[in-house]
């Protein structure tokens, strides 16, 4: 482990801050001034207006019914719903997923998609960042110009899949207890060639991360030209007030020690989060080359993240003075660029979807635009 992975691990072990609770969700403009307050006078000085950008109109990729629909079920066992859907629970006392037959995280609208709890005190009636709406959570890979993708985003029982030769099964290290791993294998036979595919997911006892380890071998006779793989999600933890999230590429974390600060560059991480402070982002210093994007369009496409073509802007975010950030109903996506496999030849990766809270910091006084004053008009007296 590197340092900056060494950084950022110990920031999100930090004690907790506090217990979930459902509150109403402060207005854009205030989270902006509690949690990134260099992003709300960058958008002052520049005349932004932040509540025509909270409140414009929303993308149409989320459909509430698909799964308010279903609030009949009991979410108080999403065990029982996840492995009676043929998926395998995993679980901490921070994080709780669902990991599906097809091996994406959630299964459909089941009640289960992805649960943090920051306080670390269990995870029932923890916020779900993945299931409101039309949820979405996908894996896809391309190869000699051919896209292959798994995705979680349906309102029924099951996920559909262009992959459908995917098992899955779990990785006991924990005997009493969900922490563990998951194993997906998945073969893809195109024109001739085949590709295997094995994913590992981990969670650990009081961790705050999902460890995705990607193995990908050519078991074909002919060589496999441009290989690539994405992940992403559509993180929807500030529901039922918005669909919407501040999402970037880059990110900054601070020590709870004033003047510490870890950086982390926009090719390595793509954040989003709600305004109550609950954020999620997907992150990789992995040697295989990389690069995210947060997506406007949902792109499940490596090739589009890789170039950037992802229906936003995709600016470098964290270099002073830029300390900008999007707020829309977009997806947090990265893509690794694999190049050609031989025969019988391997590649390994991995990345971790990371989860978090947020601490208000303070900069010092934000300048505040003086209202103008009307002098009243002079009579003059003759």
């Amino acid at each position: 482990m590197n340092n900056l992975a060494k950084s950022i691990a110990s920031l999100l072990i930090l004690p907790p801050v506090m217990a979930f609770s459902a509150t109403e969700d402060d207005s854009l403009s205030s989270y902006l001034k509690d949690y990134h307050p260099e992003s709300y006078i960058t958008a002052q000085k520049i005349g932004m207006d932040i509540n025509a950008l909270e409140f414009k109109e929303p993308n149409i990729n989320n459909i509430d019914s698909m799964t308010f629909s279903k609030r009949h079920l009991d979410e108080k066992n999403p065990r029982k719903y996840c492995e009676k859907s043929g998926g395998i629970f995993l679980e901490n006392n921070f994080i709780a997923t669902c990991v599906s037959e097809d091996g994406t995280f959630g299964n459909g609208s089941q009640p289960l998609g992805i649960t943090f709890n920051p306080s670390g005190t269990g995870t029932i009636n923890a916020p779900d960042y993945l299931r409101p709406g039309t949820p979405f959570e996908y894996f896809s890979v391309r190869f000699n110009n051919q896209l292959f993708t798994n995705n979680n985003s349906n309102g029924g029982n099951t996920s559909f899949d262009d992959i459908p030769a995917t098992s899955i099964s779990r990785l006991n290290r924990h005997s009493t207890i969900q922490e563990g791993g998951v194993l997906v294998k998945s073969t893809i036979n195109h024109q001739n060639s085949q590709l295997d595919i094995t994913q590992k997911y981990t969670v650990d006892p009081n961790s705050r991360e999902i460890i995705v380890r990607v193995e990908m071998k050519n078991t074909g006779y002919r060589t496999l030209k441009n290989v690539t793989y994405a992940r992403g999600l559509d993180p929807d933890q500030n529901r039922p007030n918005t669909f919407k999230t501040v999402n970037r590429k880059g990110h900054t974390y601070y020590y709870p020690s004033p003047g510490q600060s870890v950086r982390v560059d926009p090719n390595n991480i793509a954040w989003a989060s709600g305004k109550k402070g609950l954020s999620v982002a997907l992150y990789s210093v992995d040697p295989v080359g990389h690069n995210t994007c947060i997506s406007s369009t949902w792109t499940t496409d490596p090739i589009n993240i890789l170039n950037q073509d992802c229906g936003l802007p995709q600016q470098p975010i964290h270099n002073p003075p830029m300390y900008s950030f999007d707020y829309s109903d977009s997806t947090i996506n990265i893509a690794f660029k694999l190049g050609s496999l031989k025969p019988q030849e391997t590649r390994v990766f991995s990345f971790k979807y990371l989860f978090n809270q947020e601490r208000p910091r303070i900069i010092g006084p934000i300048p505040i635009k003086p209202l103008p004053i009307k002098l009243p008009k002079l009579i003059s007296i003759r």
